[in-house]
């Protein structure tokens, strides 16, 4: 036997109206599922990085061994040396100088952008010099033990001797 709900409810019947607010409210349902735009949290800020003056390597020292060249220098050629004071580098390959900035950073020594005069070298002191100033840019880690000055960077490494006072250099 069939019911008389629908018979006594017209009202209850699906029309037009019904329809358009069935369709509505799908519509507004999905809209609030549309993915909302995120704020990305701003970005950690690293902890600042204290430089400071190289003031325990400061002073001249000569170049004495390195692995880019065994015996830390290049027969009948002036010694590689570096200097350090009131933040600033001096270098010299033996052909070149350069010049910039020099601070200790954790351990290691930051050297800025170097100006380097610019004579052609011949080999293989071209290669020796190259091999060098690489090494300073390189932020290799430093240590200062008496009067020995030791650069390393995860490739080569140098070791340099405190200078003499008078400022010249050892043959």
């Amino acid at each position: 036997m069939r019911s008389n709900v629908t018979r006594t409810m017209p009202h209850l019947e699906p029309g037009p109206a019904w329809r358009g607010f069935t369709a509505r409210a799908l519509m507004l349902a999905l809209a609030g599922c549309t993915a909302v735009p995120t704020v990305a949290p701003p970005p950690a800020t690293a902890p600042a990085v204290t430089k400071v003056p190289v003031s325990s390597a400061d002073g001249r020292w000569e170049l004495v061994t390195s692995t880019f060249i065994g015996a830390g220098r290049i027969p009948g050629v002036a010694r590689a040396t570096l200097a350090f004071e009131d933040g600033r580098l001096a270098a010299f390959s033996g052909c070149n100088q350069a010049q910039g900035s020099a601070f200790h950073v954790e351990g290691r020594l930051e050297v800025g952008a170097l100006s380097t005069t610019r004579r052609g070298c011949p080999e293989p002191l071209a290669t020796f010099e190259t091999r060098f100033f690489k090494l300073l840019q390189s932020n290799p880690v430093y240590r200062v033990e008496d009067e020995t000055l030791t650069l390393l960077d995860g490739q080569h490494s140098a070791r340099f001797r405190r200078a003499a006072a008078s400022g010249a250099s050892t043959p």
